[in-house]
């Protein structure tokens, strides 16, 4: 087995059947589909079983396991895994039919790399409208390459990599650790900065999948965190202890900053304006001293 793609499953009955199926026109004997049902209560389940007995040809696993969080579920489709790689996969999200050929050809132009993710579309799960990823600090804007500096593109623009855009080699997510399961926010984000320190990450412009924004059920568009999120803190702890490479520690304070910008703005569109100041209060946040200035500004206001 080459790649395993592994989704994980919590109360997504409205799209897991769309998601996998833009897996299963993709399987080929030697890529594997496992689905990890984090408890679901909703059918989605029941869902998933039904494309499994529909293609028995294909390699499609469902795993059933007691709700454990996000991080729990990928973990266990990382151990039921037996690819040399992993792709993910959001229940709420789609590849295009090309996506694994893409990532393909990426192993094969960069055979070095640990990981390997494509560009991609948002979409308004309630309008439909379409808007292209904006990916910052590529060398070339049409071919794959080796991305320079993961932090300096995610503190630009969209983040060059998410959960459904990208395949990792298994050594290295085992050699990570897998996603931290005592963090429900942010996971994803602990993980792909870690990977972007240890190893080379390839990348391709061409969109190759789409992310529903306005889930129903996102933790994250619901809820405002009230402080730095650990993924910050732990790349804070590794600044301070010197061990950040040179060559990313500007880029590194500047991804640190805008996340605590963006813990402002959600703060403040959830009302929660004390919290919103104290984050700003932070000395990190004024190494960008226009954007500081500018959520100032709106705080006072109170414009969320």
């Amino acid at each position: 087995m080459h790649i395993s793609v592994v989704i994980p499953l919590f109360n997504k009955q409205d799209s897991i059947h769309r998601a996998m199926s833009s897996v299963i026109q993709q399987l080929t004997d030697d890529v594997e589909l496992i689905v990890v049902d984090d408890g679901s209560t909703d059918g989605s389940c029941n869902i998933a079983e039904s494309l499994q007995q529909a293609h028995p040809a294909h390699h499609i696993q469902v795993h059933a396991q007691a709700n454990g969080g996000v991080s729990a579920a990928r973990n266990a489709g990382i151990d039921l895994a037996k690819g040399k790689l992993v792709a993910f996969l959001d229940a709420d999200d789609t590849y295009d039919e090309h996506f694994l050929a893409e990532i393909r050809a990426m192993l094969q132009k960069f055979p070095d790399a640990a990981t390997f993710c494509t560009s991609y579309r948002f979409c308004d799960s309630e309008s439909g409208k379409i808007r292209l990823a904006n990916i910052t600090g590529l060398t070339d804007s049409a071919s794959p390459q080796i991305l320079p500096d993961f932090f300096r593109s995610a503190a630009s623009g969209d983040l060059p990599v998410t959960s459904s855009t990208v395949c990792i080699a298994k050594d290295a997510l085992i050699e990570l650790g897998g996603f931290p399961e005592n963090e429900n926010m942010g996971e994803d984000q602990a993980v792909w900065s870690q990977l972007a320190l240890h190893y080379s990450i390839a990348f391709s412009p061409r969109v190759c999948a789409t992310y529903y924004e306005a889930a129903s059920n996102s933790l994250m568009q619901s809820v405002a965190p009230d402080g730095e999120m650990p993924f910050s803190q732990r790349l804070q702890q590794q600044l301070e202890q010197d061990l950040i490479p040179d060559r990313l520690q500007k880029s590194l304070k500047c991804y640190i900053s805008i996340h605590l910008f963006d813990l402002v703005r959600r703060n403040l569109l959830s009302g929660n304006r004390t919290i919103a100041r104290q984050l700003l209060s932070d000395p990190r946040t004024k190494r960008d001293i226009k954007r500081w200035a500018y959520w100032q500004f709106r705080l006072a206001l109170n414009i969320a």
